[in-house]
């Protein structure tokens, strides 16, 4: 889809923009608002941007600090009852697999495969996705636990009105210019530090021209995600995450936040459902569906 074509609004401050998208959308279909060019409206996509947020929100209700310099962006996609088109909607059951789709297509992005092209040739980490949710990459560095170099977050949320799914609200924070400084108050300093993509590069970096290719790959990854109802879509997508994987044979120690049940072990890739593999002594394989990850070796 045409960036240009995407009804758009750009706020100089919000608390949270998946929070003003989503009030936005569901305002529109319960007052079975008319179809303004202008306005959101749950039949069709719906950009929102800002320069800051107040309340900026991560996976698990954690808080994101949000700086001047960086992207914030959502992006509202309609199911296809909804929609104007059968193109750019969302198509199948949403599940975990569109965050991974999302992160890999971010990860495919000019910016960032220019970056990585540089950190190869001086041998260091390459710039992956770190499942489920996370863009980044993990320093080679010994200790006891590494921490995890987050570039970019991902929060998908559903928005539903009575029971009846209007779309899917996909939400980017992508640093750009600053890395917020993490604590333990944000619920993240424990297992993530922030870089930004101008840490990573001597090239003079702007937030506003990476809106289109960011609107492009969610854009692509939610194609992606409908694809995987084709028999070998999926197989093909777990090949090409391997890839990108930057939690693949690490070491981790992992923590349910549900069960507070904590597993190690080495991380084998993801399955057909997008769940995490990870791989015992005695080389059994378990099924993680949500966690919170620490990797213990590089």
């Amino acid at each position: 889809m045409n960036f240009d074509l995407i009804r758009h609004t750009h706020l100089t401050h919000t608390h949270s923009t998946n929070s003003q998208l989503i009030e936005w959308i569901t305002r529109s279909y319960q007052d079975q608002a008319p179809l303004f060019h202008a306005r959101p409206h749950a039949s069709r996509p719906y950009l929102l941007t800002a320069d800051c947020q107040s309340s900026g929100r991560g996976q698990h209700g954690r808080t994101w600090q949000s700086p001047l310099g960086n992207v914030y962006l959502s992006l509202y996609v309609p199911t296809a009852a909804l929609s104007q088109t059968r193109e750019h909607c969302l198509t199948q059951p949403l599940d975990g697999r569109l965050s991974l789709c999302v992160g890999y297509q971010l990860s495919q992005m000019s910016v960032i495969q220019d970056i990585n092209q540089h950190r190869e040739q001086q041998q260091l980490p390459r710039i992956g996705v770190k499942w489920v949710n996370d863009v980044g990459f993990y320093d080679k560095k010994a200790g006891a636990h590494i921490p995890f170099q987050k570039i970019a977050g991902i929060l998908i949320e559903p928005v539903s009105v009575a029971g009846t799914l209007l779309g899917v609200v996909v939400g980017v924070g992508l640093n750009v210019m600053h890395a917020p400084t993490l604590t333990n108050k944000t619920q993240e300093g424990l297992n993530y530090q922030a870089v930004s993509l101008q840490d990573l590069t001597n090239k003079p970096l702007s937030v506003q021209p990476l809106y289109a290719p960011m609107v492009a790959a969610i854009m692509q990854a939610l194609a992606q995600f409908n694809g995987f109802a084709a028999p070998t879509a999926m197989t093909e997508f777990i090949a090409a995450f391997d890839q990108q994987d930057v939690l693949k044979d690490k070491l981790l120690h992992i923590t349910a936040p549900i069960a507070q049940q904590a597993i190690s072990g080495t991380a084998n890739g993801i399955d057909e459902r997008g769940c995490l593999l990870v791989a015992d002594a005695d080389g059994s394989i378990r099924q993680i569906w949500t966690g919170t990850i620490q990797v213990l070796s590089p």
